[in-house]
C-alpha cells in the first residue's frame, strides 16, 4: 500500500515529533528521580521518604536525650552515686573512681552535634551515633563558668539506647571570628527614629504598654508585658541617614542598645537591630530584625580563646 505525499509529510512530522516527545520524557523522568517520584510516575506508588526521615529523627532525638542527661549525671556524680551510671552505659566499677564531693558545678547541657557513624553487632543489628554535648561548668559556684564540650558514643538497638563508653572531653569548632556590623551612622536623642525607637522599646518590654502607637500595622509585634520593671536606649545606630519625613514605604534599618532593669533592679543590656518603615510621613518599627546588619568590606578577625578568670 503506498501513501501519498501528504501523509508521508503528516507521519514524518510526527516521528520526529515523538522522538522529541521522548528525549523530554528522558529528561523529566531524570529530573524526577532526584526526588523520588519515578516510581510515583510508572506505577502510582509515590516513594516513601516522609517515615524514614521522621524515624531517623526520631532516633536522633532519643541518643541526643540519653547523652544529655549521662553527661549531666556524669559531671556532677559522687562516690555515693556510683550505681546512678548504670542507667546509662555499663562500666566495670574498678574503672569509675569518681570524687567524695561533684566534680563540677554546671548548667543544664545542650546537645551540640549528632552525627550518625554507620550499623555495629551481627547482621548491623545496631546503629552507632556520635553526640556531643556543651556543658557550662565551674569548679565551685563563685568561680568564672567555662563551656566543655563532651562526646558520647551511643549505640541504638531495638532494646533503646545505651552509651558505649564514658564520655571523652572534646576540642569545639573554635572560638569564632568577629565582624562589625554595618550601622555607622549614630542617631541623637533628637533625631525623630531615636524617640520612636525609645518609645518603642519601653511599650514593648515594660508595662507601659501601646506598642501599637510606634508600629506598622502589618508588624505583627505585640508587647511582651512586664519582662523588665524599665528600659531605656542608650544608643542607636543607621545604615544611613533618615529623613525627617519619609515618604511611604521608605525603610532604614537601625541597632538600639538598651539597658533594661529587672523586677529584682538588676541591670541587663540588649540590643535590637531593628527596621522602620515611613507611614504618613512617620517613622514606624516594622520588623524586630533576627540578625543585625553586617560589614561587607571588613576582614573577619579570629577570636584567640581565653580562660576565663578563677
Amino acid at each position: 500500500m503506498r501513501l501519498n505525499k501528504t501523509w508521508q509529510r503528516r507521519l514524518s512530522a510526527s516521528g520526529s515529533a515523538t522522538a522529541k516527545l521522548g528525549r523530554y520524557l528522558v529528561v523529566g523522568l531524570a529530573s524526577l528521580a532526584g526526588l523520588g517520584m519515578v516510581w510515583h510516575f510508572l506505577f502510582g506508588t509515590p516513594t516513601d521518604v516522609v517515615s524514614p526521615a521522621r524515624t531517623v529523627v526520631n532516633k536522633s532525638s532519643v541518643v541526643s536525650s540519653l547523652a544529655q542527661d549521662f553527661v549531666s549525671v556524669w559531671l556532677t556524680a559522687t562516690s555515693a552515686d556510683t550505681a546512678s551510671l548504670a542507667q546509662f552505659v555499663s562500666v566495670p566499677n574498678d574503672d569509675i573512681k569518681l570524687p567524695p564531693t561533684p566534680a563540677v558545678v554546671i548548667t543544664a547541657p545542650t546537645v551540640v552535634a549528632v552525627t550518625y557513624e554507620g550499623t555495629a553487632g551481627k547482621d548491623g543489628a545496631a546503629e552507632l551515633y556520635s553526640v556531643v554535648v556543651g556543658v557550662t561548668e565551674r569548679p565551685y559556684e563563685s568561680a568564672s563558668p567555662t563551656r566543655a564540650l563532651y562526646r558520647v558514643p551511643v549505640l541504638w538497638s531495638k532494646y533503646g539506647p545505651r552509651a558505649v563508653s564514658l564520655p571523652a572531653r572534646v576540642g569545639g569548632p573554635g572560638p569564632g571570628a568577629d565582624l562589625p556590623v554595618a550601622y555607622p551612622t549614630t542617631l541623637g536623642p533628637s533625631d525623630p527614629v531615636f524617640t520612636v525607637v525609645a518609645g518603642f522599646v519601653t511599650a514593648y518590654l515594660t508595662p507601659a504598654g501601646g506598642v501599637d502607637r510606634y508600629v506598622t500595622s502589618d508588624s505583627l509585634l505585640t508587647g511582651l508585658g512586664d519582662a523588665y520593671q524599665s528600659a531605656t536606649v542608650t544608643k542607636v545606630a543607621a545604615t544611613d541617614t533618615p529623613a525627617a519625613k519619609p515618604v511611604d514605604g521608605q525603610t532604614i534599618r537601625v541597632l538600639a542598645n538598651v539597658e533594661a532593669v529587672t523586677s529584682q533592679y538588676a541591670p541587663v543590656q540588649l540590643v535590637y537591630p531593628l527596621t522602620l518603615r515611613g507611614v504618613g510621613g512617620q517613622w514606624s518599627v516594622a520588623a524586630v530584625d533576627r540578625v543585625p546588619v553586617m560589614s561587607d568590606s571588613d576582614n573577619l578577625v579570629p577570636v584567640v580563646a581565653q580562660s576565663p578568670s578563677k
